[in-house]
């Protein structure tokens, strides 16, 4: 479980750049209320999600994870925003109910975005549109599904990870650069759903 859920940490964020908020193409979405269709997602076309325990989602950047990964990780770096406006890959109808970009000095970042969604079209842009973005993605554990890749910046000698993790009506995207982000995923799984 920890492998997997490791794999789903990587969708922290590092923005690298990180005023910019263009991210991958070709199906990305905006994660906020106003969203718009990504090509070749269907949730009709996919079967439906597994069901899941009721998601408890986090409302505050500051409280995100447990004390001991915040103070080896976040507490590192300063809060720079709500996330609104960066584009990064989600279903369409995503609606984001908590960003956090939390970022220290040119290359070392985590971009936290937790957005509601409907879940067969989470399984569906998991399934059929990120493969085709590059990710890896596997089925874990619990039904979730966990998709990753990592790539070199164009801009600083350091790789961005990036992980989508989608379970029932939650799809956690997590960037992260010169941040080892499977503690926090996994901190976050534990609080939104217990396990």
């Amino acid at each position: 479980m920890r492998a997997r859920n490791a794999a789903a940490s990587a969708a922290l964020v590092l923005i690298l750049g990180l005023a910019g908020c263009g991210g991958p193409s070709g199906g990305a979405v905006t994660p906020t209320p106003t969203t718009t269709a990504s090509a070749g997602t269907s949730a009709s076309a996919t079967p439906s999600a597994s069901p899941t325990a009721t998601a408890s989602l986090p409302t505050d950047c500051a409280k995100v994870g447990s004390d001991a990964t915040r103070s080896s990780t976040l507490d590192q770096m300063s809060l720079q925003g709500d996330g609104k406006g960066f584009v990064r890959p989600a279903p369409t109808g995503a609606t984001l109910a908590l960003g956090c970009n939390w970022i220290e000095g040119d290359a070392t970042g985590v971009l936290l975005l937790i957005s509601t969604v409907d879940p067969d079209a989470a399984v569906s842009y998991a399934q059929s549109t990120l493969p085709g973005q590059g990710y890896t993605c596997t089925v874990g554990d619990v039904g979730e599904e966990v998709c990753q890749l990592s790539k070199e910046s164009t801009q600083f000698p350091v790789t961005v990870t990036q992980t989508a993790y989608a379970r029932g009506d939650v799809w956690i995207y997590l960037e992260t650069s010169n941040v080892v982000p499977e503690q926090l995923l996994d901190d976050l799984v534990a609080e939104i759903w217990g396990s």
